[in-house]
């Protein structure tokens, strides 16, 4: 069985104060999963979120983070953000799976953050899994894979496949990923859903779907037409809880940690067009990141820094330091452009 680096998985910038054990493996911002059958929408005994009292300036001056409403009381991290749309076109932000150090396990309903009310709502569906691969949004679903279903020294990960119906609140499983995998990133593009695992799964070693390496740079694409996975071109660059988003159709994934676990600071960019890779301009920091598309611009979060990179120029800007460091997605409110950022105890709006 392959040795497993014991590091604490908690993520960069957690407040101070309260104790975590270690893991086995050094974790992605951002899990969700499903304990849930495919239809399965029986209600659950919710997590408490936390206030709903605002906390957020609708006219905060540009190039600024503003508190927002926290989404648990205790320190919940492990889980990633999603965001789509309601019928009234406000901004729902949907928080999928984590744990926390006292638990050790998963279980966590679907939270829901209204962006327009600053209001958190727990729903039904259930996420079995912390962090997963990311979340990616393909129609009215919102897709994850993988991620850790335990925790302690040989954590296991899935190869689970769950689209999200937020219209109906249901969970519904898909094709499973090709490798027990976790703290990767996800894309969409053009109907289709990119994943870039972080971490493969060796527990199960030599068997079909575990690794005997644990960082990986497999990449595959999934067709939900055809409920079907393929192998896509590898990465250039290991990018284990790295930042990632798509622009003009290319997926671009930046930072992270390489094979023996340092921040690398790797700028590639996938163009589904030719199936190939490209390294552009590094990060001006190495390191774990989160990061979305605003503006035309891929926006990432890392070692407590904010940073703006534009295509266009191949350029890094330096952008307003955030409060915290969490799982990031993009979201609009009055209709402008922001970044919502949230991890257990805290929450923030970016205004660019």
């Amino acid at each position: 069985m392959p040795r497993l680096d014991r590091i604490s998985l908690l993520p960069a910038g957690r407040r101070p104060g309260r104790p975590v054990q270690p893991l086995a493996l050094v974790f992605t911002l951002g899990a969700l999963g499903i304990a849930a059958c495919d239809d399965s929408s029986a209600p659950t005994e919710p997590d408490t979120p936390r206030g709903s009292a605002p906390a957020m300036s609708v006219a905060a001056t540009s190039n600024t983070w503003t508190e927002a409403p926290a989404i648990y009381d205790s320190y919940i991290y492990g889980f990633d953000l999603g965001m789509a749309p309601n019928a009234a076109g406000q901004s729902i932000v949907y928080a999928f799976g984590g744990t926390s150090s006292d638990e050790g396990g998963t279980g966590k309903v679907v939270q829901a953050y209204n962006v327009a009310t600053e209001t958190w709502t727990p729903k039904s569906a259930q996420v079995g899994v912390f962090y997963s691969n990311g979340v990616a949004k393909l129609g009215s679903k919102l897709y994850f894979t993988g991620g850790y279903v335990t925790a302690g020294n040989l954590p296991d990960a899935t190869r689970q496949v769950w689209a999200y119906d937020y219209t109906q609140d249901r969970m519904i499983r898909r094709a499973d990923l090709p490798i027990f995998s976790a703290e990767g990133v996800s894309g969409a593009i053009d109907g289709k859903l990119y994943v870039l695992p972080g971490a493969c799964n060796g527990n199960g070693w030599p068997s079909t779907g575990y690794c005997d390496v644990e960082q990986t740079r497999r990449f595959y694409r999934y067709d939900p037409k055809t409920n079907a996975w393929i192998t896509r071109r590898q990465a250039p660059h290991f990018h284990r809880r790295g930042a990632a988003a798509v622009l003009d159709g290319k997926l671009y994934v930046a930072g992270g940690l390489n094979e023996g676990l340092q921040g690398v600071a790797d700028l590639d960019v996938y163009d589904p067009a030719t199936n190939t890779w490209r390294t552009l301009a590094p990060l001006p920091v190495p390191g774990a990141a989160q990061g979305a598309a605003l503006q035309g611009q891929f926006y990432v979060v890392v070692q407590a820094r904010t940073y703006a990179y534009s295509p266009k120029t191949n350029q890094w800007r330096a952008r307003a330091a955030p409060p915290t460091s969490g799982s990031v997605t993009s979201v609009r409110l009055d209709d402008r452009p922001r970044l919502f950022m949230a991890t257990g105890g805290e929450s923030a709006l970016y205004t660019p």
